[in-house]
Order: structure tokens, then C-alpha cells, then sequence
């Protein structure tokens, strides 16, 4: 069986280096809080490779960032939970479905 993957590994890792720089941290304070070469984090941030799920932990746990699996059906909850934490408010916390079947937006 395939399962298809909805988010990009660029988009994954362009995520990583927004949380780093949030916090403050250059790749090699990163690196050093998780005894990873700065060159390691540099590759995690362009996607360039393929970690273990250790190394994910420990990076996601340095940032203040949790890693936990999201049933697909609460994903767009999750969004938007974030979204409004973040203060963003120009998109709405949910979307209704009209009777006709097409999307309201």
C-alpha cells in the first residue's frame, strides 16, 4: 500500500529553519544543542536529507516543538488552532460546506 503524503519535505524543512531562527539559535548553536554538525542542520534545513526519527526528536525538543501524530481528520483543526494562536485571523477557524456540495469560501 502508498500512502500519499500531503505535506513536501522542503516544506518540512523550511518549518525547521523558521522554528530555529524564531528561537534565536544560528545553525551551530543548534548543532551544538544537539550534538549535530552545523553542516547537518544545514542539510535537515534545504531537505537535502533523509534523518531518523531520533534525530527529529531531539532537534523538534530544542526548539520547544513537539512532534506527535495528528489523525488525518483533525489536521485542518491543528491549522487552525495555530493560526489563531499566531493571531492570524484573516482565515476563518473552520469552513462549512454548502448543501449544493460546493465549498463556501
Amino acid at each position: 500500500m502508498v500512502y500519499m503524503i500531503s505535506y513536501s519535505v522542503k516544506e518540512f524543512a523550511a518549518k525547521l529553519k523558521k522554528a530555529r531562527e524564531k528561537k534565536g539559535l544560528s545553525q551551530r548553536a543548534l548543532g551544538a544543542k544537539v550534538q549535530l554538525p552545523q553542516s547537518h542542520i544545514s542539510k535537515m534545513e534545504q531537505g537535502s536529507i533523509d534523518f531518523q526519527l531520533s534525530t527529529l526528536l531531539e532537534v523538534a525538543w530544542a526548539l520547544d516543538l513537539d512532534v506527535m501524530l495528528v489523525p488525518r481528520q483533525y489536521s485542518s483543526a491543528v491549522e487552525a488552532i495555530q493560526h489563531i494562536a499566531k493571531g492570524d485571523l484573516s482565515l476563518p477557524a473552520y469552513r462549512l460546506d454548502d448543501e449544493e456540495g460546493e465549498e463556501n469560501v
